[in-house]
């Protein structure tokens, strides 16, 4: 099952990305995308410390290729943080 965070309204990221295509692809170049990101998972983690969220984003940035499909690369993250 798909964690909270992506049952979540992701409307202002979609309309943000530069190709509508690629709206459900996820970029770790682009800092607004990992600050979004960052963002949207501190409401879920309230316990963990943006440096521990950043820092499962980076290793999930390392280990989950480009393009890196939404879903997939939350899921990396979420999974480094229910540890």
């Amino acid at each position: 099952m798909a964690h909270p965070v992506l049952r979540e309204d992701w409307s202002d990221y979609d309309n943000k990305k530069k190709k509508k295509e690629d709206r459900l692809f996820f970029s770790c170049e682009e800092s607004w995308e990992v600050s979004y990101l960052l963002e949207k998972l501190k409401k879920h983690y309230p316990t963990k410390t943006e440096a521990q969220i950043r820092s499962a984003i980076e290793a999930c940035c390392k280990t989950v290729h480009s393009p890196r499909p939404r879903e997939k690369f939350v899921t990396c993250v979420t999974g480094r943080l229910d540890f």
